[in-house]
């Protein structure tokens, strides 16, 4: 996912910015961004056709099911801070402080890389009267499949109640 985000990120970037993500790779050919710039043609083949294989995966799994249920993220909705920029801003979980990116991605991957629609839809509020979300990815080209399942838990919880102090 992050290789295939990458290479789609990186596709247009200048000659200097490429040379730099060059001596990057060299250095250390893990590092995802720069491969994803610099790395032979033949590589991103090979992630795309993996990627094909994550959507038969989940083309096989709704032969049998309507949608799939899965958290919009590592966390709950939290106060915006614009003073913080997104790849340095830090998250106070339960669990303890979590990086914003790259945690945010985690979640949203499996439909991203399957190329399958997903809706978010909200189910509760946190003590703090932040939204909470649960992510519904239908099949592929069904699109109305999980906004429709969105529209029937509206039904069961009430929908979207506007965060208190934020709106």
């Amino acid at each position: 996912y992050q290789y295939l985000l990458f290479s789609l990120l990186n596709a247009d970037i200048p000659g200097p910015e490429r040379e730099i993500s060059r001596r990057r790779f060299e250095k250390d050919p893990n590092d995802i961004s720069a491969a994803a710039t610099v790395a032979p043609h033949a590589r991103w083949l090979g992630e795309t056709q993996r990627r094909l294989g994550f959507r038969a995966v989940w083309q096989k799994y709704f032969e049998s099911h309507d949608v799939f249920l899965l958290p919009t993220g590592f966390t709950a909705a939290f106060p915006p801070d614009p003073t913080e920029p997104a790849d340095g801003r830090v998250i106070e979980t339960p669990e303890g402080k979590r990086q914003y990116v790259p945690n945010i991605l985690y979640w949203i991957c499996a439909a991203t890389l399957a190329g399958l629609p997903a809706t978010v839809a909200p189910v509760g509020q946190t003590s703090a009267r932040l939204p909470v979300g649960v992510q519904i990815m239908g099949p592929m080209w069904e699109d109305g499949t999980p906004i429709e399942f969105a529209r029937l838990i509206e039904n069961v919880v009430g929908g979207f109640t506007p965060p208190g102090g934020f709106i």
